[in-house]
């Protein structure tokens, strides 16, 4: 007798129809497979006959071969994503919805996935140089670093879309539309204004998505476009008791794609919040994308120069100018050798990008923009003054703000630290930025009730001075004193009572050695110095004016 062996699609379930004589024959799909012993059929269907290769259709991850899973794609409907029954059987190491071979082709390099953007240095416009999206090879196979692919659009109950040119008769018609139906979905519109901005209506073709974010926003023209550019204008804002004064404010344009403006309470400006929708495929499912600004074949999240071409795109003809460093339409062989993510020293940065190389440290930063990185500059600000412990023949001496720009090394209380860098410049153990709002100066002491310390040095935190500026950062007077509560301490003050005469009128360098007597109120030092007598009348011509004395 004679046996059949069926598959269910994807399932591995097996039916078997008669006895078993000579051999089987399995069939997946109506399809034969093979034909062998029972002994060799069972063998086989324990091991990995029932499960699927790369591109086979799966319910779950059992039903594809090892170190495969089932990939299913998903499609948004009315705000919530619905995840497909089936999927296919694909290798995706770090599971993040793009296969790492992911046309099939046998190679998981071949056709990498990435969007190619960048910010236009002179114009600061969102420059989109390729888009490789969907059927593609994962950029990071070992890193998730897939997103959602979104786009701007207009839904039909928003003033976007047009219904009607009778205001009410507009109202009226939307009240009766599910409030997830795009206007593109809609029958009789008159005016799709979002549609209208990516045709090119309005004189110029705008993005239909942006890929970067911008600090403030995205911009919008008078006609609402939004633009993939930095937003243009300010428009100050308050968030109070759940008021948004952004809202319907006449002074903003209307987004001519649903969203809304509302208060960056970070930033106390406006900001347009635009609505996003899953950008689908041909078949209605959402696409997801991965970043690759350089254009290199390695994502940015796992690339070790994400600005700076230096992937295995550089041994690939098709995509060799993508590494084009100099940008002189050439790409050399030194350019092509920082392909394949070379790295000497082993550490964050590639050798394309890396300011510190056959250094092995994560510290790219060059904040003086010589070309090398802190870890191996010894002058990090670049004031031609060595960093403490460092020689070269570009800087001499011991930079007291290694950090800080300060080529005069000046240090007013001759510490360890140069004023530059110095929290008190002068030594009286009262801080320049006492308060700490980033303002030195706008807060002086003011001790109206005797010396700010009695004692000194006195411990800032705890005496009356607490959380004050300095009022007098270059001078020390650790008492504060100010007289005419003015805001300069005596110390630094020319005319403590703020009579009009000043305390060293003569400008000898001595306060008091030249008294004003005689009616005398010019070229001469203030007789009362601390209270205030324009007149410096001295009845007795001793010195000292009769307001004090």
């Amino acid at each position: 007798m004679q046996g059949k062996l069926t598959l269910t699609r994807g399932l591995g379930l097996i039916y078997m129809q008669s006895t078993l004589v000579g051999y089987l024959e399995v069939s997946v799909k109506t399809k034969t497979l093979c034909v062998m012993t029972a002994a060799a059929l069972f063998l086989s269907i324990l091991t990995v006959g029932c499960r699927g290769g790369a591109g086979d259709e799966c319910l779950s991850e059992s039903d594809c071969q090892k170190g495969l899973v089932c990939l299913k794609r998903t499609k948004r409907i009315k705000e919530k994503d619905y995840i497909e029954k089936w999927g296919i059987c694909v290798e995706d190491e770090d599971v993040d919805g793009i296969p790492d071979d992911g046309d099939f082709s046998g190679s998981p390099e071949n056709a990498r996935c990435g969007v190619y953007v960048f910010v236009h240095p002179q114009t600061g416009v969102e420059k989109v140089q390729s888009e490789v999206i969907g059927d593609c090879d994962d950029n990071c196979p070992g890193v998730v670093n897939s997103e959602v692919l979104n786009r701007f659009g207009c839904l039909a109950r928003d003033p976007c879309c047009v219904l009607h040119t009778n205001p009410e008769e507009d109202k009226r018609l939307k009240s009766k539309l599910d409030r997830y139906k795009l206007c593109d979905d809609v029958d009789g519109v008159i005016e799709n204004k979002c549609n209208a901005c990516m045709s090119g209506a309005y004189g110029q073709q705008y993005p239909t998505k942006c890929y970067l974010n911008f600090p403030g926003g995205y911009e919008v023209n008078a006609a609402g476009c939004i633009l993939c550019q930095p937003i243009s204008f300010s428009v100050p804002c308050t968030f109070e008791n759940g008021v948004d004064s952004c809202v319907n404010n006449p002074s903003l344009p209307e987004p001519a794609c649903s969203g809304a403006w509302e208060c960056d309470t970070s930033t106390g400006k406006c900001r347009l919040a635009p609505v996003l929708f899953p950008d689908v495929d041909k078949d209605g499912y959402n696409q997801l994308y991965q970043m690759d600004r350089d254009g290199d074949g390695e994502g940015d999240v796992c690339d070790n120069c994400p600005d700076i071409p230096n992937g295995f795109s550089c041994q690939n003809e098709i995509f060799r100018h993508h590494c084009d460093i100099n940008g002189d339409n050439y790409v050399t062989v030194e350019e092509m050798a920082l392909g394949e993510q070379a790295n000497d020293d082993g550490d964050r940065w590639g050798d394309a990008c890396d300011l510190c190389r056959g250094l092995a440290d994560d510290d790219n930063d060059d904040m003086d923009r010589d070309g090398l990185a802190n870890p191996c500059d010894p002058d990090d600000d670049g004031d031609r003054i060595c960093d403490p412990g460092q020689t070269a023949a570009s800087c001499t001496g011991s930079d007291n703000c290694p950090n800080i720009y300060n080529p005069n090394q000046g240090n007013i209380d001759r510490d360890d630290l140069g004023d530059a860098c110095d929290s008190d410049q002068d030594g009286d153990g009262i801080r320049e930025d006492g308060d700490g709002d980033g303002s030195p100066g706008s807060n002086p002491c003011n001790p109206i009730s005797g010396p700010c310390c009695a004692n000194p040095p006195c411990a800032v935190e705890t005496d009356v001075c607490r959380e004050c500026d300095d009022n007098c950062p270059r001078t020390s007077n650790p008492d504060q004193l100010d007289w005419d509560q003015d805001g300069k301490g005596n110390e630094c003050d020319p005319d403590d009572d703020n009579d009009g005469i000043p305390d060293d009128g003569d400008s000898s360098g001595t306060v008091g050695d030249n008294p004003c007597t005689g009616g005398a109120t010019a070229n001469c030092d203030d007789n009362c110095p601390a209270t205030p007598n324009p007149g410096q009348e001295d009845a007795d011509s001793d010195g000292v004016g009769d307001a004090c004395d």
